[in-house]
């Protein structure tokens, strides 16, 4: 085997990698981050011809990688016209994304009110969990709605029981402190318990939203009665 033939053979297969064109032939280097984009391209043109002769799953799939995708890619007003294709047939999912374009004011004028619009009517056609959770997010926040911490909790727990984790370790925190309720930590306990399986999901929501410290803080406060009290309350509640 002569030298010349393992270095052509070490150069085709530098060729078939894509390696052989910055290695020999002065090209840049492939840029990670572009090729993230042209990969992601490809999926948003999948997703548009799946759009095209799709239904309500399809047009809403599409228009949320439309808003949720690379900075360079995304197209909130285009994801408006598939997400409102979808919401005229009643799909709630895609109600609840046009509540969110108004809510953070993507392609639109930021709109709180229009946005619970929105949320509401996910609501009254669906059991949608995260419709009930942005409701409940207005209420509890005044966004769109006069501030109202009891209307919020109605919302909140909905959601929970449609099993939003985020919307359980609201429900806790709102008990613990008495917000719209009387305090009441057994029953706090009980909710960030139940949110304590999602802890990644309700802390990537928001930062500070830590369902383990929760935990830790309402033990320091509560008594081993209290504790007992809570476990049990815990393991009868239908799964």
């Amino acid at each position: 085997m002569t030298l010349r033939f393992i270095f052509y053979t070490v150069l085709a297969c530098l060729i078939v990698s894509g390696v052989a064109g910055w290695v020999f032939f002065g090209e840049r280097e492939p840029d990670p981050q572009e090729k993230a984009l042209e990969a992601y391209q490809l999926i948003l043109l999948s997703e548009r011809r799946s759009a095209e002769k799709g239904d309500v799953e399809d047009w809403t799939r599409y228009a949320n990688s439309l808003v949720h995708g690379p900075a360079d890619l995304r197209d909130p007003k285009a994801a408006m016209v598939w997400y409102r294709k979808a919401a005229d047939e009643g799909y709630a999912p895609a109600q609840v994304g046009i509540g969110d374009l108004y809510s953070k004011g993507l392609g639109v004028q930021k709109n709180n009110h229009r946005a619970q619009e929105w949320y509401k009517l996910a609501t009254r056609l669906s059991r949608n969990a995260e419709a009930y959770f942005k409701v409940g997010e207005g209420y509890f926040r005044g966004l769109g709605e006069p501030q109202d911490y009891g209307t919020a909790l109605s919302y909140y727990k909905t959601a929970a029981k449609l099993g939003h984790p985020v919307a359980q370790y609201l429900i806790g925190s709102m008990y613990e402190v008495g917000w719209g309720v009387d305090s009441d930590l057994i029953e706090a306990w009980v909710w960030y318990m139940r949110a304590l399986p999602k802890a990644e999901v309700v802390a990537s929501y928001q930062e500070d939203f830590d369902v383990q410290k929760a935990l830790n803080r309402l033990a320091r406060h509560m008594n081993q009665s209290q504790l007992d009290v809570a476990a049990k309350r815990l393991a009868n509640l239908p799964q």
